[in-house]
């Protein structure tokens, strides 16, 4: 009998750490079968004309931007996920372009009118005097730069160093070519994120982005739709990012929308307090 218990404890020890091993695995975008190199070319030129579609040159042109975005998580996993008071909050995000340094502030719910900001990496938040308190937060540190990166996202993924065509589907009835991007290398690895972009054949606008979590957790991915394209002057943004995550088997994890962007509405200096 006792023989019989520890074959069935180490069965059961083996299920549980094999089980363990693929759950918390390296999340990796890679599509099955696929080898690397395909088509680095048409991937370059489907990166190279997406940035067009965007008027990516456009970023060049505005000193900051101030962008209005509503972001709305949804069951169990987005309200343990998310980082705020409630499930659905309105911010109004302030950013220098092609850095990290921006400043966010809550406009609804419990922590109305707290506003954080990054600079260089370093949080802080605003006294009532609008003095810089510098604060470690974890929260900040993921967010300030993850919506940033969301917003300018056809312009900065021009910088990855590596990447590869991935072939075609249709995404909500619309034919998309697939880029994978990262740096260095496309294959899984720690510290830095791998994406798939997927791209209008027509339009060359973005459809979709797959992409991983690392600062969060390695074996996570997510995928954000890109819905309903609006021009502010040159400076094309979708209204609508449903997103959705491999944690969840249906259903979005939240959804952004973005209500409203303005150029310009305070200068780079106010976003670098700690000068």
């Amino acid at each position: 009998m006792k023989k019989i218990l520890k074959v069935i404890l180490s069965i059961l020890g083996l299920i549980i750490v094999l089980g363990l091993f693929f759950y918390f695995r390296l999340s990796d975008l890679r599509p099955e079968g696929y080898e690397y190199p395909n088509n680095i070319e048409k991937a370059k030129d489907l990166l190279e004309a997406m940035g067009k579609a965007h008027q990516i040159d456009k970023w060049n042109d505005i000193e900051t931007y101030n962008v209005i975005l509503e972001d709305e998580f949804y069951g169990l996993l987005g309200e343990r996920t998310h980082g705020f008071q409630e499930s659905k909050i309105k911010l109004s995000l302030d950013y220098i372009p092609g850095t990290f340094d921006g400043q966010l502030k809550i406009l609804t719910g419990k922590e109305k009118d707290k506003t954080w900001g990054m600079q260089s990496w370093k949080t802080y938040y605003m006294d009532k005097v609008g003095k810089p308190i510098l604060q470690e937060s974890k929260n900040m540190k993921f967010y300030i730069p993850t919506y940033q990166y969301f917003l300018e996202f056809p312009s900065r993924i021009q910088e990855a160093t590596s990447i590869d065509y991935i072939g075609t589907k249709m995404i909500n009835g619309i034919r998309s070519e697939g880029v994978i991007a990262s740096w260095n290398t496309v294959a899984p690895q720690n510290d830095l994120d791998q994406y798939v972009i997927w791209i209008d054949a027509n339009s060359k606008r973005i459809v979709k982005i797959a992409y991983t979590v690392r600062d969060k957790y390695r074996f996570v991915s997510g995928a954000a739709y890109f819905q309903d394209y609006k021009d502010y002057d040159g400076i094309i943004l979708p209204s609508v990012l449903p997103v959705e995550s491999n944690l969840l088997r249906e259903g979005y994890l939240h959804k952004m929308s973005i209500i409203n962007f303005i150029p310009n509405k305070v200068s780079s200096n106010y976003l670098t307090p700690l000068n």
